[in-house]
C-alpha cells in the first residue's frame, strides 16, 4: 500500500512538532514538510504533492477559503482538511465550499485525526462528531418549507441586482460601475447577501444562480 504522504500547515511550532512526530510514527505514514504560513504552504505544496495537507484555520495569510483551491491546485490531487481550534458553523460550510475534505477540531482525540486522514484518501469527507450534531441541530431547527427559492427572496433588490451581475462574471468595480455605486457598497452588498445564502465564494454563488435558474428576474 502507498504511503500517505502528509503536509502540515500551522503558525504553532510545538503543533507541528507534535504532530510530525505522532504522524511519522504512524505506519503507513509520513511527513513530507511543513510551513507556518500561507505562501510556503503553497510554494512546498506544489514541489512536494503530498497526498494530505493539514491546514490550520488560523494560520497567516488565510485571508479567505479560496485559498484552499489554491493549495488543492499548486498540490495536484492533494486534499486538504481544515482543523480548527474551535467550532464554527459558518467556517465548516465555508470550508466545504471551497473543496476541503474535512473539518476537525484540534480538541480532538489523534485516533480521529488518523480516521480523517484514511477518509479523506478514500475519497471522502469527515466532520468531528462535535460538528456533526451541531450541524444537525441546525438544520432542525429551520423550517421545513425553507427553499433555495426562499433565501434568494430574502435579498434586498439591490442585493439582487448586485447578485445577478456578480454571477455574469463581473469584478467588485465593475459592478459599482454598472450600478453606479461605489466599490465598498457593492462590497457590502455582496457580504449581505452571501450571508443570506449562506454561500460564501463567487464559484458557489454561480452554481447557485443555476440551480433558482428561473426566478433571476
Amino acid at each position: 500500500m502507498e504511503t500517505i504522504r502528509i503536509f502540515i500547515a500551522d503558525h504553532h511550532v510545538m503543533v507541528r512538532e507534535g504532530l510530525v512526530a505522532l504522524l511519522n510514527a504512524e505506519a503507513g505514514f509520513t511527513v513530507v514538510g511543513e510551513a507556518d504560513n500561507m505562501d510556503d504552504t503553497i510554494a512546498q505544496a506544489k514541489s512536494l504533492q503530498p497526498h494530505i495537507i493539514l491546514l490550520d484555520s488560523t494560520l497567516p495569510q488565510h485571508a479567505d477559503f479560496d485559498t484552499i483551491r489554491q493549495v488543492q491546485s499548486a498540490a495536484g490531487k492533494a486534499r486538504v482538511l481544515l482543523v480548527a481550534s474551535e467550532l464554527s458553523q459558518q467556517e465548516v460550510r465555508q470550508a466545504l465550499q471551497a473543496g476541503a475534505a474535512g473539518y476537525i477540531l484540534k480538541a480532538s482525540p489523534f485516533s480521529e485525526l488518523i480516521s480523517a486522514i484514511n477518509s479523506a484518501c478514500r475519497g471522502e469527507y469527515y466532520l468531528s462528531p462535535e460538528i456533526k450534531s451541531d450541524i444537525i441541530a441546525n438544520f432542525l431547527k429551520q423550517s421545513d418549507d425553507t427553499t433555495v427559492h426562499e433565501k434568494y427572496n430574502l435579498l434586498t433588490r439591490r442585493e439582487k441586482e448586485v447578485f445577478r451581475i456578480i454571477v455574469s462574471g463581473h469584478t467588485i468595480n465593475e459592478v459599482a460601475e454598472i450600478l453606479n455605486i461605489s466599490p465598498k457598497t457593492v462590497a457590502k452588498h455582496r457580504a449581505s447577501l452571501m450571508e443570506k445564502l449562506e454561500i460564501y465564494n463567487v464559484a458557489s454563488l454561480v452554481r447557485y444562480a443555476v440551480k433558482i435558474g428561473g426566478i433571476l428576474k
